[in-house]
């Protein structure tokens, strides 16, 4: 203990403190810093938390959340768009800094990455045909043979469906624009995803005759996906949530992109594409 002690106070008072700060500095805030950038990686296909804007913009919560850490740690924020399953082999690869996307934490994720939060709490629901939703009485009442489901690969959409509702059919897909587009097609009989992913859906396209069932099936809590291997990154995070947490800024973000319809109109319109 002495000893520590004894070389904690030599690198404080012969080196100002230099030698310490780079003896505890994590790779990750060191590449931050030695780029100017932080680099976070996304889908941008899953409203409200990171889509992409009719504009070719990338908008949403998890959008204002990174823009916001940046201009924080006085750098720039740029976003590498990644398939869903690429999410975590790229975090651990280190070609991104963290990783958002609505990612839900589970235990078998946990076990690869680490994870700052929650930031949020979300569900699987279900998002299909009215004349589905009018015959639910419980959500497994969708445990039905012939039942067509379209769920993301390797998501906890994929867990649900597969543990909750096995004689139902699951139709892959590897973004939730082409599940949306199947749903238009009448090609599927519905999506199970997040619910407020499948309520901005509803509200898109709810004279097309689809709505959600309100009765979730399952209860889960959100995360930033960030390597293991940086406790000052991790540290860092945890305390910009929580500052974000205690001025009230985390509440507002969320009024506007889960309880405000204002920026749904800037969204590209999926029905042109629906006979893609």
């Amino acid at each position: 203990m002495r000893l520590a002690i004894f070389f904690i106070a030599v690198c404080f008072f012969t080196y100002g403190g230099k030698l310490c700060d780079s003896a505890v500095a994590g790779h990750v805030i060191d590449r931050i810093k030695a780029n100017g950038e932080l680099v976070l990686g996304t889908p941008g296909d899953f409203p409200p938390f990171s889509v992409t804007s009719d504009q070719g913009d990338l908008i949403g919560f998890d959008i204002s959340l990174a823009r916001e850490l940046a201009k924080s740690m006085n750098v720039n924020l740029r976003i590498v768009r990644l398939p869903f399953h690429e999410l975590i082999p790229n975090l651990e690869e280190e070609t991104v800094d963290m990783i958002m996307s609505g990612l839900s934490i589970t235990p078998r994720r946990n076990m690869e990455i680490a994870f700052v939060g929650p930031y949020g709490n979300s569900g699987q629901a279900f998002l299909g045909r009215n004349e589905i939703i009018e015959s639910l009485d419980e959500p497994l009442d969708l445990n039905r043979e012939g039942l067509r489901i379209a769920v993301l690969s390797d998501t906890t959409a994929e867990m649900t469906v597969r543990v909750v509702l096995p004689m139902a059919e699951a139709i892959f897909t590897t973004s939730l624009d082409q599940a949306l587009i199947k749903l238009l097609n009448n090609e599927i009989d519905g999506i199970i995803s997040d619910y407020p992913f499948c309520k901005v859906a509803e509200f898109r396209y709810k004279e097309r005759g689809f709505s959600v069932y309100e009765k979730i099936l399952s209860y889960e809590q959100l995360g930033i996906g960030v390597p293991a291997g940086d406790p000052l990154f991790i540290n860092l995070l945890e305390n910009y949530l929580n500052l974000l947490i205690g001025s009230g800024a985390l509440k507002a973000m969320q009024e506007f992109w889960f309880k405000s319809s204002d920026w749904i109109v800037s969204l590209p319109d999926l029905t042109v594409l629906k006979d893609f």
